[in-house]
């Protein structure tokens, strides 16, 4: 399989790009700075995201100022769109593609309003490309925490982290065994959906439930 990284410096993608060559996948990658160059691929996996800014949304910085706001979304969402539009017609057969979709963020916690709300736009994203295009499969891959340098901004900030406080954090093997597994199965069970590295999935549930794990107005 020939894969190609968008984002592959971030710690999530090193981890994978070692295992997936280890298993003898044949692996490109992509990051702000290089040269952006189209090759022939059967899986995408977009690991460009940032957290910042951290802090209440109302501190962040005047209007008048640069808003990091728009970096935010150009991050977790815009630039990921970007290149998959410019790598679409380079696909090969029994295409897919996973987005790393963020430790948690569909938990309302304070002083993540930007990042939660990229992410969560990303997740819709998801699973309109997947309805929208019948030959390929597009998931979102929710790794939970792990111990890596997006976290740099919290630490930074001084902004107190449930989920870091706590640690245990789980490992890059932890996350390839699910992108394993969801590359295994078929679009109709996985296709549009957020599968996270904690969910517990038996046979027959993602079958029964066309709704699991997407965004939904619960009535």
């Amino acid at each position: 399989m020939k894969v190609y990284i968008l984002g592959d410096k971030s710690d999530i993608a090193q981890g994978l790009r070692t295992l997936l060559e280890a298993d003898g996948h044949e692996v490109f990658g992509w990051h702000r700075g290089e040269e952006f160059k189209i090759t022939n691929w059967n899986l995408i996996i977009s690991a460009l995201g940032t957290v910042s800014p951290v802090g209440l949304w109302n501190k962040h910085v005047p209007y008048d100022k640069p808003d990091p706001w728009e970096e935010t979304f150009q991050s977790n969402l815009l630039l990921p769109m970007k290149l998959l539009r410019q790598l679409w017609d380079s696909r090969i057969n029994n295409p897919q593609v996973c987005f790393l979709a963020g430790s948690n963020p569909q938990k309302i916690m304070p002083g993540y309003i930007a990042y939660n709300a990229s992410k969560m736009a990303l997740l819709k994203v998801v699973e309109q490309l997947d309805f929208e295009t019948p030959d390929c499969k597009f998931f979102a891959l929710g790794p939970g925490y792990i111990d890596t340098k997006i976290h740099k901004p919290t630490l930074e900030a001084g902004w107190p982290n449930e989920r870091i406080a706590r640690g245990n954090p789980n490992t890059i093997q932890q996350v390839y065994d699910c992108l394993k597994w969801c590359l295994a199965q078929s679009k109709a069970d996985v296709g549009g959906r957020n599968i996270c590295v904690s969910d517990r999935i038996y046979p027959g549930r993602l079958q029964a439930s066309p709704d699991l794990f997407k965004l939904r107005r619960v009535e």
